[in-house]
């Protein structure tokens, strides 16, 4: 857990929308619908240009996010819920407001050694027994050698059990936990990196076929590789 990464760089010509569509946004929204009933204040760590965001947008939902060119697309898309530009390592919010946190995503991109400040917050801000949903990268071999953000940016890749003694030692209790995605789902993220920075297009015909292929593996069953999707709870 201690590899650095290096800033994600903002591209005005791809990051000008959420992209809801993205297979494991989908599947984060599949993941979270029984535990967002009742919930009336939710944050969203690391909500981006709201791609997951749109998928809940109402009343009582936050999005925040470092970026401010990434909060200003969420505003323009998600026009029910708010949006604060803050780190995720100090969040600006009293203690035990939210009924929920999402954190999807967000864990690898963090300055390396941080993860445990960020669920620190999130207990802090989180009411008792409330839920945390999260997200990260799985330590598969094949998932990090067809990930070019980890090979070239240092994008951390997670063991599940250590990832999941992390979470006990900060006072979170799993409630279940999947893994998703297979080989198909490792090639889509390495073409959404090759036509992005390569190609410069978002989609043709062969990215669109990998994306389908992706959806089918990530909604097919529990032996994955690729992502690891994780529901919590603070246990006080």
């Amino acid at each position: 857990m201690n590899k650095g990464t290096e800033a994600t760089n903002w591209d005005p010509s791809f990051d000008d929308a959420p992209t809801t569509d993205v297979p494991r946004i989908r599947f984060s929204q599949k993941f979270s619908t029984k535990y967002l009933e009742g919930k009336n204040f939710i944050l969203e760590i690391g909500c981006g240009t709201g791609s997951f965001t749109k998928l809940i947008d109402r009343s009582g939902y936050f999005g925040l996010d470092l970026s401010i060119d990434a909060i200003k697309v969420a505003k323009k898309y998600c026009v029910n819920s708010q949006f604060v530009v803050a780190s995720a390592l100090n969040l600006p919010f009293r203690e035990e407001i939210f009924d929920m946190l999402c954190i999807w995503g967000v864990f690898e991109e963090l300055p390396a050694g941080t993860e445990r400040i960020i669920l620190l917050e999130s207990k802090r801000t989180l009411k008792s027994k409330s839920t945390l949903l999260l997200s990260t990268y799985n330590d598969h071999l094949i998932s990090k050698i067809l990930d070019p953000a980890h090979v070239f940016r240092g994008v951390r890749h997670y063991n599940l059990k250590i990832f999941i003694h992390l979470l006990s030692e900060s006072g979170f209790l799993i409630n279940e936990y999947t893994v998703r995605g297979g080989l198909n789902t490792a090639i889509a993220i390495f073409l959404f990196y090759f036509y992005k920075h390569i190609l410069k297009k978002k989609n043709d015909l062969i990215k669109n076929f990998f994306d389908r292929k992706s959806a089918d593996e990530i909604n097919a069953g529990d032996k994955g590789l690729v992502y690891i999707y994780m529901a919590t709870h603070k246990i006080l």
